[in-house]
């Protein structure tokens, strides 16, 4: 079912769910252009931490705690935030957020974008009129998040070339300032986190897992341990987003009790392509992995199109086709801008719609309609995105 939602510019999810970064600052998703300061991680010496403008909040034990005290909030708090608040606000006015460019960006340009993916994912289960008309004339919504993606610190194994420090402590090993550290986890000691989830869990709905790599970071096993001890797990469907090259045994004995268990599988090429764009990664352990987690839980590639293996697509596709799996390339690399498909020359571009129309069109004839769409989309940004123009932080 698709909606018509109340105004062309509204996303669910300032309404239904509550984000949170590797480094402790609060989101209204995971592409919010103002919940990401990666640039103050450049600086040789300590900088002052000082939030965006537009962020909605920081976490107690968060490095943006000491400089910005008045936007230190918990979980909770940061959901009816001024800035959440206003952001409804606008939406339901039918203006553009300015910490939601990154979906706009996209969907300017031809290529599907998360905010248009999320209100599809839930046309079916949230009515957003109804969502319009409980937001109160201040913004507030009074209900607790259900869908949370709480990324609980940077712990990663892998150094992906569209990638880098903070987002993993991988890349934080070989290049980081010296005033900080590789591994960040703002959320361990946090106990005001703690028990709001523990005292909520009968509410949470959804929750999705991302990195850093989920399947490395103690927070995310403290957070299934929490929700089958207090019941509500069966509830609860839960998603990954996760390199897969890393595979804890123990995970096999925690999923039966949730309700639904998706991993999308981070896979951008086949074999030297993977290994190359993966650096870190083996690709024999990877498809290792995929064949056991197969018929486990659901299982699907998140792809990240970008130059880098835009000519091995087609094998890629052909590799998914062959293990039964559906194939996600909706998430278009934007940065480091020299990996988009938007710089590529122009010759190359030309042979490259070439080559993206003939995929769709085979996806077509097999009846394999995501992965044509996304080609399609992929085509239109490549032809119609300024480089000069790219996003430069975000992610999902």
């Amino acid at each position: 079912m698709t909606q018509n939602p109340p105004s062309p510019t509204m996303c669910v999810l300032p309404w239904i769910h509550q984000c949170a970064s590797i480094d402790g600052v609060y989101g209204r998703c995971c592409v919010d252009d103002s919940m990401y300061h990666n640039e103050l991680y450049e600086s040789v010496g300590e900088p002052v931490f000082k939030l965006n403008a537009d962020a909605i909040g920081c976490t107690p034990h968060s490095r943006y705690a000491a400089d910005n005290p008045d936007e230190v909030r918990g979980l909770t708090e940061a959901f009816n935030s001024p800035n959440m608040r206003r952001t409804r606000l606008a939406m339901l006015a039918g203006e553009r957020v300015s910490a939601c460019d990154y979906c706009y960006h996209r969907e300017d340009r031809g290529a599907t974008s998360y905010r248009q993916s999320i209100n599809e994912r839930f046309a079916d289960t949230v009515d957003l009129d109804e969502l319009a008309a409980r937001t109160a004339d201040d913004g507030t919504y009074d209900e607790f998040p259900f869908f949370l993606d709480i990324r609980f610190g940077n712990t990663c194994n892998l150094r992906c070339v569209m990638c880098a420090y903070p987002v993993s402590s991988g890349w934080g090993a070989k290049k980081r300032p010296s005033w900080s550290s590789a591994v960040i986890d703002p959320y361990r000691a946090d106990e005001e986190l703690w028990a709001t989830l523990r005292e909520n869990a009968h509410l949470i709905r959804r929750l999705y897992f991302a990195g850093g790599e989920p399947f490395m970071q103690p927070g995310h096993f403290a957070t299934l341990d929490l929700l089958i001890e207090t019941g509500n797990a069966g509830n609860v469907d839960i998603v990954y987003n996760s390199n897969l090259t890393v595979l804890p045994e123990k995970v096999f004995g925690l999923f039966p009790h949730f309700k639904s268990v998706g991993i999308g599988a981070s896979c951008d090429g086949v074999g030297e392509v993977f290994e190359l764009i993966r650096e870190g990664a083996k690709w024999d352990v990877f498809v290792a992995n995929l064949r056991r987690m197969k018929g486990e839980v659901d299982l699907w590639l998140q792809v990240a199109p970008q130059r880098l293996n835009l000519w091995g697509l087609r094998d890629l596709l052909l590799f998914a086709r062959a293990e039964g799996l559906e194939a996600d390339l909706a998430n278009v690399v934007q940065w480091p801008d020299d990996l988009s498909v938007a710089n590529l020359p122009d010759e190359e571009k030309r042979r490259a719609t070439v080559e993206l129309t003939e995929l769709a069109e085979w996806c077509d004839g097999l009846g394999w309609t995501k992965p044509a769409a996304h080609l399609r989309a992929l085509r239109a940004f490549m032809n119609a995105a300024d480089p000069a123009e790219l996003i430069t932080e975000g992610g999902v």
